[in-house]
């Protein structure tokens, strides 16, 4: 497998990477002069790199001119995941982001067992997004997907109600009418999970009230950890992605 990693502000020439990036290429991944990598900037362009000097504080490569490559869904998805508790959230971020998911928002819910605010929530932000970059470099994706701030469920319901033009958003619910296989792909889709213990009747209502439709994923109840990842894997293959 061909070492990937992102590392912001490139161009063409020699180059010294980030202390972390110098530190994991050399001591965890093993590269030694001559060691050929690929470099990403986490806006859609990537290069061909040779490690120059291995040294583990201070890299020096050299980087080739940069190209344009989109390993992108065609299928635009934005992830409203309620918080949940022990390292489920971070797995939900690295599975969603292989997955091709463009954004992701933690929201505090009714029933959310994990709460964070302040200085907690901006620490724990930041360390969702380090997670995205791993991802999507483990992944082959040339874009970083967004981890936005943690807000409540309704103020994420709002922002999606906001957005101009044709959108679509499903609430996932175990007893909703429409099955995922046939619910509305129209727009650029935003997909609501719960915590644990489910949305409250009012939670759901004002999703309802705000343009979303209740969806549901097939017979069985999933752990809203797997939930997000389902959805995801079934979307993209309702885009001929598979």
């Amino acid at each position: 497998m061909q070492i990937r990693l992102l590392q912001p502000g490139l161009q063409a020439g020699d180059l010294c990477l980030s202390r972390d990036n110098s530190h994991h290429l050399i001591k965890v991944l093993r590269a030694r002069e001559d060691t050929t990598l690929v470099l990403f900037d986490g806006r859609g362009i990537e290069y061909q790199a040779v490690v120059i000097v291995a040294d583990p504080r201070a890299c020096l490569v050299r980087v080739q001119d940069g190209r344009a490559v989109s390993r992108e869904s065609t299928a635009q998805t934005h992830l409203i995941q309620s918080l949940c508790l022990g390292d489920k959230m971070d797995w939900v971020v690295e599975k969603a982001c292989e997955l091709g998911v463009s954004s992701i928002q933690p929201v505090r819910s009714a029933r959310s067992q994990l709460r964070l605010d302040g200085d907690r929530a901006q620490r724990r932000q930041a360390h969702w997004g380090r997670i995205a970059c791993a991802a999507a470099a483990q992944s082959g994706r040339n874009l970083v997907p967004l981890v936005r701030p943690i807000c409540s469920l309704d103020e994420a319901l709002t922002a999606f109600a906001s957005q101009p033009g044709a959108k679509t958003g499903w609430m996932l619910d175990p007893l909703a009418q429409t099955s995922l296989s046939a619910a509305s792909l129209a727009g650029p889709l935003t997909i609501a999970i719960g915590p644990e213990a489910g949305w409250t009747d009012e939670e759901t209502a004002s999703a309802l009230l705000l343009g979303f439709s209740g969806v549901r994923c097939g017979l069985r109840i999933l752990r809203t950890e797997t939930a997000a990842i389902v959805v995801l894997a079934a979307v993209a293959t309702r885009h001929q992605e598979f």
